[in-house]
């Protein structure tokens, strides 16, 4: 389907039309027409009637189907530019949901959407009962039967009830999130900006196929796979992709799911290196701000600086010294398997949950148990067997190196 994209900005504010269109590609549309203005928003089009007309143009010469903006809409706006210009108009929002709905596969995540979907159409749904009363318009059919408080209600109803199924997904996750920590190992979150290389990075170090596509937003449900990152076992995640101005609608409907990477003991934030310094520094300051708007700014952040192969080593090395980072950080390839071990071992360092035990118990059945479970959630540095004895030397969890105090003899435990 041919599209044009709008984006009205403010005098001396960036357009986000690059963004808008890669979205819209994601989303199986081919963007045609692209215009930008700059001037206050106009209360009957938000862009100015010479504009309008300019798209009315572009419409009937390019065979456009559907515009979209990248500002939000009044429904007054929405109907006015729909019945004007002859075809449907959404906002980025809207683009986004669409997006969303084509790359959810957990009933979650589904209904996550369904929600967020439910919400948006709450907050216009009088208004816009009230305008398709009005005549038929692109996007607006289907309402005219409906009073405005019946549609209202309605879709109240179906929010309270997707919210029951939500509740009860959360307390399966809680008690999921519940099992880990039985486990004691500490759990890293990959997060960044979409198309960051995430799910490549997450495959390599957890030997899976999770799906790799340039496409944005193909991870929705995150992923999570016990890894071995310099010997050490953790929990790594694989999450949703930020991007820029993250509509606070879809942050609040993937609370839950984003939540994960609030409550990790690790964050690797992913950035691709490769990009030009401006809008590196433009997606990194927007992945701290998704962060910290999900309550993660307590967590540790190791910044993960990705497709260093599309790049030489002077251009990464003057890249990273003028973002001035408050933050440590690695620069690898995903793709290539390049600085992976220099990852694992600055991951290695950043863990907190391990501690260096060296500790002698008795070589019997019992130990032998004791042996497995070291060996299953514990870097071993050593291990060495005699007729009687065991002497380990290990990097091991708070709650494993007690009990391995509990097994070894008097005077033979020792934290390094």
């Amino acid at each position: 389907m041919k599209v044009a994209i709008v984006h009205r900005v403010n005098p001396g504010e960036e357009d986000n039309l690059d963004e808008l269109s890669e979205l819209c590609h994601t989303a199986g549309y081919e963007v045609v027409y692209r215009i930008r203005q700059e001037r206050p928003p106009h209360p009957e089009y938000n862009i100015g009637p010479g504009k309008v007309e300019e798209l009315k143009k572009a419409v009937k010469e390019l065979g456009i189907e559907k515009i979209i903006f990248e500002n939000e809409l009044k429904p007054v706006q929405e109907y006015n530019l729909a019945r004007k210009l002859g075809v449907q108009v959404i906002t980025r929002t809207q683009l986004i949901l669409e997006i969303f709905t084509l790359h959810a596969s957990s009933i979650e995540a589904k209904l996550q959407i369904k929600l967020a979907e439910l919400k948006y159409e709450l907050s216009r749904a009088k208004e816009k009962v009230r305008l398709a009363k009005k005549g038929e318009q692109p996007g607006f059919h289907g309402l005219g039967a409906y009073e405005a408080d019946v549609y209202y209600d309605e879709i109240h109803k179906r929010i309270v009830s997707i919210n029951r199924k939500l509740e009860i997904i959360k307390k399966h996750m809680d008690l999921i999130r519940f099992e880990r920590k039985k486990h004691g190992l500490p759990v890293i979150s990959l997060a960044g900006y979409t198309n960051a290389g995430k799910s490549t990075l997450f495959n390599l170090l957890a030997s899976e196929d999770v799906k790799v596509s340039s496409q944005l937003f193909t991870t929705l449900t995150p992923t999570t796979r016990i890894v071995r990152l310099d010997g050490k076992p953790a929990f790594l995640s694989d999450t949703v992709g930020f991007i820029n101005n993250l509509p606070t609608l879809l942050v609040e409907a993937f609370y839950a799911t984003l939540r994960e990477i609030a409550l990790s003991d690790l964050i690797l934030l992913m950035i691709d290196a490769s990009e030009p310094l401006h809008i590196v520094e433009k997606k990194l300051e927007t992945s701290i701000d998704a962060l910290n708007s999900i309550g993660a700014n307590g967590v540790p952040i190791l910044l993960v600086f990705n497709k260093i192969d599309l790049m030489d080593q002077e251009e990464l090395k003057n890249k990273i010294e003028q973002l001035s980072l408050p933050y440590e950080y690695v620069a690898i390839s995903a793709k290539n398997g390049w600085n992976i071990k220099n990852l694992e071992e600055k991951v290695s360092q950043m863990l907190k949950g391990f501690i260096r035990v060296k500790a002698t118990i008795p070589y019997d059945s019992t130990s032998m148990r004791m042996i497995k479970e070291l060996y299953d959630k514990s870097k071993v540095i050593n291990i060495e067997y005699d007729d009687r004895r065991v002497t380990v030397d290990v990097e091991t969890t708070v709650e494993l190196a007690e009990k391995l105090r509990r097994f070894s003899s008097r005077g033979e435990f020792k934290v390094e």
